[in-house]
């Protein structure tokens, strides 16, 4: 028994010192720096004595993935481990000129989990991953702000294996969100960028991206501001009144006429939510039937624009060419993407309800 409580201790102690002995990686930044070079920046936290964490940082050149990280590796006085790796962010001239090296590097690597955050940045990555956000490491920070504005907020789910998935697939183009440096201890997502293969050629704004999870994601939450026009106030000034409406719950349905000539796409979004605040003077029934009917309207206009956007860039994040796929024999993809998907007609029908009145200014 002495013996065996021996070697566990002994075993600890190996463990202890091996992982002391690591640089164990949280996140990972690109940047094109010209000359078909980028550049590649890993995060890794530094554990000090006090218990806190420091953000450790190194950065290499090279013409690949491959050889950045053989330039890091000769640059580190300890081997770096990717197998916790939580966020890669890829600057956006970098992603202009396209991104699948990274991706495929990436799901290459068995260390390395499939839903891992890959992001764009305004701006240099490399910068941005050097700040010093929150007490947990950079890595941790940056993906629990992504978690936080998939799981609560207006960004569509996303992942790595995500990505690589909607790049490879018929029908179906990628996106990501889009992080930017408010300073160097904050960093706020302020849009999505969308690809055409892997590159990236359009960004929808943090004001839009409540409508482009709702064509997107199946079932989705988020917030929207409502503008309701405006009303006299003490002294008859006029006042702008707005309503802040979050959606407790939404799903889509999609339903395509395949056969149908242009092919014809309705896209069904159900929504159920509260008002969270009302700056008018009294929100009634007839007020709440209005915010409901001016929400629908902004859905749905909204939502057409992106599409016909969509549609002019032919690119298609919503997957409506995968749906086409699974409902015609003999899918012709090519076809598609020439002739029968730019011709689309396309229907978006908003179904708003809201559940209860929150604070009233």
């Amino acid at each position: 028994m002495a013996i065996l409580i021996g070697f566990l201790s002994l075993t600890g102690c190996v463990e202890k010192e091996i992982l002391d002995d690591l640089y164990i990686e949280t996140g990972k930044a690109y940047d094109y720096v010209g000359e078909d070079k980028i550049r590649g920046t890993a995060l890794f936290p530094i554990y000090l004595a006090d218990k806190s964490i420091q953000n450790g940082t190194l950065s290499a050149e090279a013409s690949s993935t491959r050889e950045v990280l053989e330039k890091l590796e000769r640059r580190s006085q300890q081997p770096l481990v990717r197998g916790s790796l939580d966020v890669v962010l890829v600057g956006e001239d970098l992603a202009k000129k396209g991104i699948i090296d990274i991706g495929d590097s990436l799901q290459r690597d068995a260390s390395v989990g499939a839903r891992l955050y890959l992001t764009v940045t305004e701006g240099e990555a490399g910068e941005l991953i050097k700040g010093n956000y929150g007490l947990r490491g950079n890595g941790t920070y940056l993906s629990n702000l992504i978690h936080h504005n998939i799981t609560r907020r207006e960004l569509p789910e996303t992942n790595l294996h995500m990505f690589i998935y909607d790049y490879f697939q018929e029908g179906q183009t990628p996106y990501l969100p889009i992080l930017k440096q408010l300073s160097n201890e904050s960093v706020g997502i302020t849009g999505i960028a969308l690809f055409d293969k892997d590159k990236m050629v359009k960004k929808i704004p943090a004001k839009d991206m409540f409508f482009f999870k709702l064509l997107v994601d199946k079932y989705a939450e988020g917030s929207h501001v409502i503008k309701m026009g405006e009303e006299k106030s003490s002294g008859h000034v006029e006042k702008s009144i707005e309503a802040s409406v979050t959606s407790l719950i939404s799903k889509n349905k999609i339903i395509v006429k395949h056969h149908a000539d242009p092919v014809e796409v309705t896209i069904r979004i159900k929504i159920r939510g509260i008002i969270r605040e009302y700056t008018g003077k009294k929100l009634t029934p007839d007020k709440v039937v209005e915010v409901e009917k001016q929400m629908k309207k902004d859905i749905e206009e909204n939502g057409m624009r992106m599409l016909k956007e969509f549609q002019d860039l032919g690119i298609d994040p919503v997957g409506i060419g995968q749906i086409q796929k699974h409902g015609v024999r003999g899918f012709d993809f090519k076809e598609w993407e020439d002739s029968i998907y730019p011709r689309v007609k396309f229907n978006i029908d908003a179904n708003v309800q809201i559940l209860e009145a929150g604070t009233v200014e």
